[in-house]
Protein backbone atom coordinates (compact mmCIF):
# COMPACT_ATOMS: atom_id res chain seq x y z
CA UNK A 1 0.00 0.00 0.00
CA UNK A 2 0.91 3.36 -0.66
CA UNK A 3 1.68 5.69 2.12
CA UNK A 4 -0.38 9.19 1.74
CA UNK A 5 0.17 11.90 4.17
CA UNK A 6 -3.04 11.70 7.46
CA UNK A 7 -3.84 7.51 6.53
CA UNK A 8 -2.88 6.67 9.65
CA UNK A 9 -5.19 8.84 11.52
CA UNK A 10 -8.08 8.49 8.87
CA UNK A 11 -7.71 5.17 10.12
CA UNK A 12 -7.26 5.78 13.49
CA UNK A 13 -10.93 7.64 13.08
CA UNK A 14 -12.37 4.92 11.78
CA UNK A 15 -11.02 2.33 14.26
CA UNK A 16 -12.30 4.98 16.91
CA UNK A 17 -15.48 5.54 14.97
CA UNK A 18 -16.56 2.03 15.68
CA UNK A 19 -16.85 0.06 19.23
CA UNK A 20 -13.92 -2.68 19.95
CA UNK A 21 -15.45 -5.80 21.10
CA UNK A 22 -12.57 -8.10 22.03
CA UNK A 23 -11.67 -10.63 19.70
CA UNK A 24 -10.40 -14.49 20.19
CA UNK A 25 -7.42 -14.71 21.32
CA UNK A 26 -6.23 -16.68 18.16
CA UNK A 27 -8.68 -16.38 15.41
CA UNK A 28 -9.80 -19.41 13.56
CA UNK A 29 -7.43 -20.48 10.50
CA UNK A 30 -9.84 -19.13 7.86
CA UNK A 31 -9.19 -15.77 9.37
CA UNK A 32 -5.50 -15.45 9.03
CA UNK A 33 -4.34 -14.76 5.37
CA UNK A 34 -5.91 -12.17 3.41
CA UNK A 35 -6.35 -11.15 -0.30
CA UNK A 36 -6.82 -7.85 -1.99
CA UNK A 37 -10.12 -7.26 -3.98
CA UNK A 38 -10.50 -4.61 -6.45
CA UNK A 39 -14.00 -3.32 -7.64
CA UNK A 40 -13.30 -3.07 -12.09
CA UNK A 41 -16.50 -1.35 -12.62
CA UNK A 42 -16.23 1.45 -9.50
CA UNK A 43 -12.71 1.26 -8.48
CA UNK A 44 -12.86 1.03 -4.97
CA UNK A 45 -9.97 -1.71 -3.37
CA UNK A 46 -9.96 -3.83 0.11
CA UNK A 47 -8.76 -6.59 1.70
CA UNK A 48 -10.55 -9.63 2.82
CA UNK A 49 -10.56 -13.73 4.21
CA UNK A 50 -9.14 -15.07 1.35
CA UNK A 51 -10.44 -18.26 3.23
CA UNK A 52 -14.02 -17.05 3.06
CA UNK A 53 -16.43 -18.27 0.57
CA UNK A 54 -16.78 -15.27 -1.46
CA UNK A 55 -19.63 -14.11 -4.47
CA UNK A 56 -20.77 -10.78 -6.52
CA UNK A 57 -23.47 -8.55 -5.34
CA UNK A 58 -25.01 -5.22 -6.36
CA UNK A 59 -25.00 -6.43 -9.93
CA UNK A 60 -21.30 -5.98 -10.17
CA UNK A 61 -20.89 -3.06 -7.67
CA UNK A 62 -19.64 -5.28 -4.63
CA UNK A 63 -19.19 -8.70 -3.21
CA UNK A 64 -19.76 -10.30 0.02
CA UNK A 65 -17.87 -12.84 1.81
CA UNK A 66 -18.98 -15.75 4.29
CA UNK A 67 -17.93 -18.25 6.74
CA UNK A 68 -18.64 -20.39 9.29
CA UNK A 69 -17.03 -23.14 11.62
CA UNK A 70 -14.99 -23.90 8.77
CA UNK A 71 -14.90 -22.50 5.14
CA UNK A 72 -17.89 -24.80 3.53
CA UNK A 73 -19.97 -25.14 7.03
CA UNK A 74 -23.29 -23.21 7.30
CA UNK A 75 -22.42 -18.99 7.51
CA UNK A 76 -21.97 -18.06 10.76
CA UNK A 77 -20.99 -14.56 9.89
CA UNK A 78 -21.22 -12.16 6.21
CA UNK A 79 -20.03 -9.03 4.98
CA UNK A 80 -21.31 -7.39 2.09
CA UNK A 81 -19.22 -4.71 0.21
CA UNK A 82 -21.30 -2.41 -1.90
CA UNK A 83 -22.22 0.71 -4.01
CA UNK A 84 -26.17 0.49 -3.96
CA UNK A 85 -26.73 3.45 -5.74
CA UNK A 86 -24.57 5.98 -7.53
CA UNK A 87 -24.78 8.69 -9.93
CA UNK A 88 -26.03 6.05 -12.91
CA UNK A 89 -29.32 5.79 -10.47
CA UNK A 90 -29.94 9.37 -9.41
CA UNK A 91 -33.32 8.62 -7.30
CA UNK A 92 -31.69 6.04 -5.47
CA UNK A 93 -28.89 8.19 -4.29
CA UNK A 94 -31.23 11.24 -3.58
CA UNK A 95 -32.45 9.19 -0.94
CA UNK A 96 -30.80 10.70 2.78
CA UNK A 97 -28.67 7.91 5.13
CA UNK A 98 -31.75 7.08 6.87
CA UNK A 99 -33.94 6.60 4.26
CA UNK A 100 -31.68 3.94 3.00
CA UNK A 101 -31.36 2.71 6.45
CA UNK A 102 -34.90 1.71 6.42
CA UNK A 103 -35.31 0.20 3.68
CA UNK A 104 -32.45 -1.95 4.78
CA UNK A 105 -34.19 -2.51 8.08
CA UNK A 106 -37.57 -3.41 6.16
CA UNK A 107 -35.27 -5.57 3.81
CA UNK A 108 -34.07 -7.47 6.49
CA UNK A 109 -37.38 -8.29 8.04
CA UNK A 110 -38.87 -9.21 4.96
CA UNK A 111 -36.00 -11.00 3.14
CA UNK A 112 -34.24 -12.69 6.32
CA UNK A 113 -38.09 -13.20 8.47
CA UNK A 114 -36.40 -11.18 10.89
CA UNK A 115 -38.44 -11.19 14.19
CA UNK A 116 -37.82 -8.97 16.94
CA UNK A 117 -36.08 -6.80 15.77
CA UNK A 118 -34.36 -4.33 18.28
CA UNK A 119 -31.98 -1.33 16.83
CA UNK A 120 -29.47 -0.99 19.47
CA UNK A 121 -27.53 1.96 18.66
CA UNK A 122 -27.75 4.57 15.42
CA UNK A 123 -24.96 7.35 14.76
CA UNK A 124 -23.50 9.57 12.39
CA UNK A 125 -20.30 9.42 11.71
CA UNK A 126 -17.24 9.74 9.68
CA UNK A 127 -15.58 7.26 6.96
CA UNK A 128 -12.62 8.49 5.63
CA UNK A 129 -14.25 12.21 5.41
CA UNK A 130 -17.20 11.35 3.89
CA UNK A 131 -20.75 11.47 5.74
CA UNK A 132 -21.55 8.04 7.16
CA UNK A 133 -24.30 6.26 9.50
CA UNK A 134 -24.03 3.93 11.62
CA UNK A 135 -26.70 1.36 12.44
CA UNK A 136 -26.56 -1.71 15.08
CA UNK A 137 -29.53 -3.96 15.17
CA UNK A 138 -29.97 -7.35 16.82
CA UNK A 139 -32.91 -9.43 15.57
CA UNK A 140 -34.25 -13.45 16.43
CA UNK A 141 -33.99 -15.73 13.14
CA UNK A 142 -37.02 -18.23 13.25
CA UNK A 143 -35.22 -20.24 10.52
CA UNK A 144 -32.32 -21.11 12.68
CA UNK A 145 -33.67 -20.27 15.88
CA UNK A 146 -30.57 -18.12 16.60
CA UNK A 147 -30.21 -13.97 17.24
CA UNK A 148 -28.27 -12.07 15.25
CA UNK A 149 -26.52 -8.58 15.20
CA UNK A 150 -26.36 -6.62 12.16
CA UNK A 151 -24.26 -3.38 11.58
CA UNK A 152 -24.41 -1.43 8.55
CA UNK A 153 -22.29 1.75 7.69
CA UNK A 154 -23.72 3.85 4.90
CA UNK A 155 -21.39 6.19 3.21
CA UNK A 156 -22.03 9.09 0.85
CA UNK A 157 -19.44 10.13 -1.42
CA UNK A 158 -19.33 11.77 -5.11
CA UNK A 159 -23.14 11.27 -5.57
CA UNK A 160 -22.62 7.31 -5.01
CA UNK A 161 -24.22 5.67 -1.61
CA UNK A 162 -21.50 2.66 -0.06
CA UNK A 163 -22.61 -0.12 1.93
CA UNK A 164 -20.50 -1.86 4.83
CA UNK A 165 -22.62 -4.47 6.48
CA UNK A 166 -21.42 -7.35 9.05
CA UNK A 167 -24.40 -9.73 9.76
CA UNK A 168 -23.19 -12.81 12.39
CA UNK A 169 -24.54 -14.70 14.73
CA UNK A 170 -24.45 -12.87 18.60
CA UNK A 171 -22.56 -15.10 20.07
CA UNK A 172 -19.93 -14.87 17.12
CA UNK A 173 -19.51 -11.10 17.10
CA UNK A 174 -16.46 -10.68 18.77
CA UNK A 175 -14.70 -12.85 16.16
CA UNK A 176 -16.99 -11.17 13.06
CA UNK A 177 -16.65 -7.91 14.27
CA UNK A 178 -12.87 -7.74 14.34
CA UNK A 179 -12.72 -8.85 10.40
CA UNK A 180 -15.15 -5.97 9.83
CA UNK A 181 -13.01 -3.66 11.46
CA UNK A 182 -9.74 -5.16 9.82
CA UNK A 183 -11.50 -5.15 6.37
CA UNK A 184 -12.88 -1.19 6.86
CA UNK A 185 -9.65 -0.23 7.65
CA UNK A 186 -8.20 -1.98 4.46
CA UNK A 187 -10.60 0.13 2.39
CA UNK A 188 -9.65 2.78 -0.30
CA UNK A 189 -12.45 4.47 -2.39
CA UNK A 190 -10.13 4.99 -5.45
CA UNK A 191 -7.43 2.37 -6.66
CA UNK A 192 -6.84 2.73 -10.08
CA UNK A 193 -9.15 3.79 -13.19
CA UNK A 194 -12.60 2.50 -13.32
CA UNK A 195 -16.01 3.53 -14.88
Amino acid sequence: MVSKPGWSAMLLCVAMAIPAVSAPATPPKQDRGWKPYRNQQFGYCLSYPRRWVRGEAFDGAGFYVETGVKKYSRPLGEIDVGIVSSNDAPHAASFSLVENLQVHLDGLKTFERAERMEVLEKRSMEFLGNPALFTRDRYYDPQDGGTWMDEVIFVQRKGDLYRFELECRADQLARFESVFNRLLSSFQFECGAAR
